[in-house]
């Protein structure tokens, strides 16, 4: 089943990635059909009406005192500020209009065709044979590129300007493309599950409440014996840590996809540590659990714009993970330590247990969902907190025993790996 699922799901991707890619080519094509009728338009709007020979034979006569040209026609050339000569059968130019003084009045065969393709001593030409004499008519120079092709040189120069901009737009237009609809598809495909990990969980509650609501009705009926009520107490204390479970799922899946709304306000950090390490310690032997918390003067008075009740499960998740995972028999020493600098809030969390093993840490640095593990379930949302908080979160361990975590709320640091001081000031 889990196959056919995965297969499903691959098939679907790579009809997605079709899909998106048969959209940015149709895309992209428009965006060239635009280009080019862009183009077209500006070659259009251009002064590109020519002379060529057919025209000037039409209004060249031959008379008894040699070749003369159509009034009309002459002062078309002066407006266009064109050229034109006729050459015979041998090469000599019998007649001219506006010839530059530069060019001769005979040419070989060889002349003849090589301004029959290029150019004639850099001016353009464009040839017609007429009867047994060819018609010259020339542009002035850098006005037309002439190579078998042949374009204004308004054109061309426009054309150079714009052709790195073109490929460099249609790059950019096909990696836009691909990123806003691949990450519209995968933001849906994760709204989707978080939205099903909230329906679950909603739906998973209404039961456990109703398994803790009798369980602790049962805890506390003396007609059932001490054994009786024992067990009732276990399936009310299991049933609180599955409800705490599905709060820490629901919380880490907004976090981790940036739709947990904050609500921030100012919260002065020593007020909340000093009250959730209160009511740990009144809720726990003095034998089992002692708690030092070490606040600067200058610290003690800080504020933050935070969301309060996500940091008092940043400070009950430290807590909690430190009595669960301490190793040891002896009593969990923790101790929280906050102090200032440069305007900046730096508290530490540290205790007397085992520390954490290269597996934890490893965990912690990972950016991968699964590299956590359960037994840190705790510490990966106390990062995520302190994440969107726009903070800094390091974990390691002591010199002397145990791990601590240090957290820097706006700022950036850096630290020694054995003692986790802060080595360099705040920019």
């Amino acid at each position: 089943m889990k196959m056919r699922y995965n297969g499903r799901k691959f098939i679907r991707i790579i009809l997605y990635g079709m899909l998106v890619i048969v959209m940015i080519i149709f895309l992209v094509a428009i965006l060239n059909f635009v280009f080019l009728m862009a183009g077209a338009y500006t070659y259009a709007s251009m002064n590109c009406n020519y002379i060529y020979g057919g025209r000037v034979m039409e209004a060249l006569r031959y008379t008894e005192n040699g070749y003369t040209l159509d009034e009309e026609m002459r002062q078309k050339f002066e407006e266009l500020d064109q050229w034109a000569m006729l050459l015979d059968e041998n090469g000599q130019v019998v007649w001219s209009v506006r010839k530059p003084e530069e060019l001769g009045d005979v040419y070989t065969q060889s002349d003849i065709a090589r301004m029959t393709r290029y150019y004639l001593k850099g001016y353009p030409v464009q040839l017609r044979v007429w009867d047994d004499k060819i018609m010259v008519v020339g542009m002035q120079k850098d006005t037309v590129w002439k190579y078998n092709m042949e374009f204004p040189i308004s054109w061309m120069d426009f054309v150079k300007k714009i052709w790195l901009y073109y490929l460099l737009v249609n790059f950019v237009w096909i990696v836009v493309l691909a990123f806003v609809f691949t990450r519209r598809f995968m933001k849906n495909r994760e709204r989707a599950r978080i939205e099903w990990i909230a329906g679950v969980s909603h739906d998973i509650r209404t039961p456990l409440s109703v398994v803790m609501g009798y369980a602790d009705t049962l805890e506390h009926d003396t007609s059932l014996t001490e054994e009786a009520r024992q067990q009732a107490a276990a399936i009310r204390h299991q049933s609180t840590v599955m409800k705490e479970l599905i709060a820490d799922l629901n919380l880490t899946s907004r976090l981790e996809y940036s739709m947990q709304a904050l609500r921030k306000e100012k919260v002065r950090f020593a007020e909340v540590i000093r009250s959730t390490a209160a009511e740990f310690l009144n809720d726990t032997l003095s034998e089992e659990l002692k708690i030092d918390v070490q606040i600067e003067e200058e610290a003690e008075h800080i504020c933050v714009m935070a969301d309060r009740q996500l940091f008092v499960r940043v400070f009950r998740n430290l807590i909690n993970n430190s009595i669960k995972h301490s190793g040891q028999s002896k009593p969990v020493n923790i101790q929280i330590s906050m102090w200032k600098v440069k305007r900046k809030c730096y508290i530490r969390f540290e205790d007397n247990g085992v520390g954490y093993s290269e597996e934890i840490l490893r965990g912690l640095l990972s950016r991968k969902k699964n590299g956590a593990g359960q037994n840190i379930h705790g510490l990966e949302i106390v990062k995520k907190i302190i994440l969107a908080h726009g903070g800094k979160i390091r974990f390691g361990n002591c010199e002397k025993g145990g791990g601590y975590c240090l957290m820097v709320l706006r700022g950036e640091k850096r630290l020694d790996h054995n003692s986790g001081i802060v080595k360099a000031d705040l920019q």
